[in-house]
């Protein structure tokens, strides 16, 4: 076969289909053409693009990427939206002589928007590529500062696209403004809770008294628990119940908040008692537990250490000691109190002491007596 006969019928296709187009078979014909040409252009880009997103290392280049994973749908659905509108423009003039009104301006609205669509894609994607490294310790950057990042960069995205569909449409900006600042005084007076809330959350990003992940503690609310969500109006806290607790933002700036999970020490301290006649050996338990506690690999040797005699207790001789355990030792502070614990109760076991034990006196008029019973050898109280 000569290569006349295998160009022949590529020829014969595109003349047929150039003459579809120009509406020479009619204008549902037309159409048709126009929706199939479309389809075909939105199959071939997808499908370079699926295979380009493979080909990148996400935890390498993450806006390329981003970039490249947050293209298809807008692109898809803008397809979609102009083949729509050419073919119904088609159909309209070829059986009714009439122009779809202002097409220009029905195409560049679908793009503007499939334009912002993809901008807030592809900002949500980068924000999750750096989050997921900087958990691996790949990003310097804390996830509460990629989730400002990211929030700051949405009001900027939809700002963009507002003011580019304003421009596609003729409007004029300058009446937004205008009508912005006579409808946002009335707004601001209609919803001061709202506008609190809203530059709480801005507040809270600024500062960062606490992240997502975080324990915190509000003590005049009464709230403790994990800090899950940080939104524009409400912060969701995960109480020690696992009860979610929404939170208005205005609240961070008007009360005391305390992050536990920033602590980098915790202090240990408490008083043991010992008995009245444990006496000899208080001075040699006192001088042991301070030596215990300076030389305990948890135990910051930079803040104050203590161990004393404090005095004589109702119950007993009392022993006080304090310390600072450092997160940086790795360990659990929980744990550590365990440890520290024990060891204190084998230097008094040493040492041939006892823990003294609460004494309660009762008394009864007239007194009583003990006696045993001969038989069985127990004790009993008898009045006298």
């Amino acid at each position: 076969m000569s290569i006349a006969e295998y160009v022949d019928p590529f020829c014969y296709f595109g003349t047929c289909s150039a003459a579809a187009l120009e509406g020479k078979y009619g204008p549902l014909i037309q159409a048709g053409v126009i929706i199939l040409f479309f389809l075909i252009f939105n199959f071939i880009v997808k499908t370079l693009l699926l295979k380009l997103k493979d080909q990148i290392n996400p935890s390498k280049h993450a806006w390329g990427w981003s970039f490249v994973a947050a293209i298809p749908k807008p692109l898809g659905y803008l397809v979609w939206y102009v083949a729509l509108i050419c073919s119904l423009d088609t159909i309209s003039s070829g059986f009714f002589d009439v122009h779809l009104l202002k097409i220009h301006h029905l195409l560049s609205v679908g793009t503007v928007l499939a334009f912002g669509w993809f901008l807030l894609r592809w900002n949500a994607k980068v924000c999750h590529a750096f989050m997921e490294k900087s958990q691996n310790n790949g990003c310097k950057m804390t996830s509460g500062k990629l989730d400002m990042i990211s929030k700051v960069a949405t009001i900027g995205i939809i700002f963009l696209t507002l003011f580019l569909l304003l421009d596609v449409t003729g409007r004029s900006v300058q009446t937004l403004i205008a009508f912005g600042g006579i409808g946002g005084l009335a707004l601001a007076f209609a919803s001061q809770q709202m506008i609190s809330n809203f530059f709480g959350g801005l507040m809270v990003y600024m500062t960062q008294p606490f992240m997502i992940g975080e324990w915190i503690v509000l003590p005049e609310k009464n709230i403790e628990g994990h800090i899950e969500e940080i939104g524009w109006y409400l912060t969701c806290i995960r109480n020690l119940e696992k009860r979610p607790i929404y939170v208005p933002n205005a609240i961070f700036t008007q009360t005391i908040v305390i992050t536990p999970s920033r602590m980098t020490h915790e202090r240990i301290k408490n008083i043991i008692s010992l008995r009245h006649c444990d006496m000899t050996v208080v001075k040699v338990i006192v001088d042991e537990i301070k030596s215990m506690l300076l030389n305990h690999s948890s135990i910051d040797q930079h803040l104050k250490v203590e161990a004393y005699f404090s005095g004589f207790g109702q119950n007993g001789l009392e022993i006080e000691f304090s310390a600072y355990m450092s997160k940086a030792s790795g360990g659990n502070f929980s744990a550590l109190k365990q440890d520290i614990y024990f060891k204190i109760a084998e230097i008094v076991k040493k040492n041939h002491a006892q823990l003294s034990t609460p004494v309660n006196v009762i008394e009864i008029p007239g007194g009583v007596g003990v006696s045993v019973h001969h038989q069985e050898g127990m004790p009993l109280l008898m009045k006298r």
